[in-house]
């Protein structure tokens, strides 16, 4: 008897959207400004210039016509040592979307609102500034 192999390919639920913009990234112990590079309902995942360990709750806030402040777990983080200096790579799990009053929980809330906030990061990715260089 011939078993096919099942394709065991990428375990995320939702399709990731590649984007290209300023993220404000705020830890328990720090904050800074890292790059958000891809987007789904379910997570984030941020290029910073520093390496955040997995199990860290943070924030990470996208400024767009308002402020959308992804509260997140890290899942993953991977450094990549780039023209002399370490960058790192980090994937995040998205538990709540807050903006204006409210906020988006649920697994359709957050990918719906992730689709109507699209073409605004969209645009917006375009003048992205000097993200991972700057540390407060």
């Amino acid at each position: 008897m011939h078993m096919e192999k099942e394709f065991v390919g990428d375990r995320r639920s939702e399709y990731r959207h590649s984007i290209c913009m300023d993220a404000r990234v705020i830890t328990p112990k720090t904050s800074f400004w890292a790059v958000a590079t891809n987007i789904s309902g379910s997570g984030l995942e941020i290029q910073c210039p520093a390496t955040v360990n997995p199990k860290t709750k943070l924030m990470i806030a996208l400024q767009l016509q308002e402020e959308f402040v992804f509260h997140c777990t890290v899942i993953w983080t991977l450094g990549d040592f780039i023209d002399g200096r370490w960058v790192y790579r980090v994937g995040v799990k998205t538990e709540i979307i807050a903006f204006k009053n409210t906020s988006a929980a649920s697994k359709k809330e957050k990918a719906e609102l992730v689709q109507k906030i699209l073409p605004q990061i969209k645009a917006k990715g375009s003048n992205i500034g000097l993200a991972g260089s700057a540390s407060a």
